[in-house]
């Protein structure tokens, strides 16, 4: 199961803290600059040092979106 993170007070700002194995699976240091992507249905974080394509990021952010959205949907269809 993934792991839930919950939004936390910092300072004047609200953020969430990321559980040490996530931080030690991705490689990511305290500082590391990440990007955010946010849609009606949440937001995705990425490295923004290891995104070299950005047409091709975007389209796999637009993809992830969609199958977000329309997930029971395509869970129904999978079923037949």
């Amino acid at each position: 199961m993934d792991p839930k993170v919950t939004t936390q007070q910092i300072g004047e700002e609200c953020g969430v803290i990321l559980p040490r194995d996530v931080l030690d699976r991705l490689g990511w240091k305290e500082g590391r600059t990440l990007e955010l992507r946010v849609d009606d249905t949440g937001i995705e974080i990425f490295d923004a040092q290891k995104i070299s394509d950005k047409e091709f990021q975007r389209q796999i952010f637009a993809a992830k979106m969609a199958m977000r959205k329309y997930h029971k949907a395509l869970s129904e269809l999978a079923k037949s």
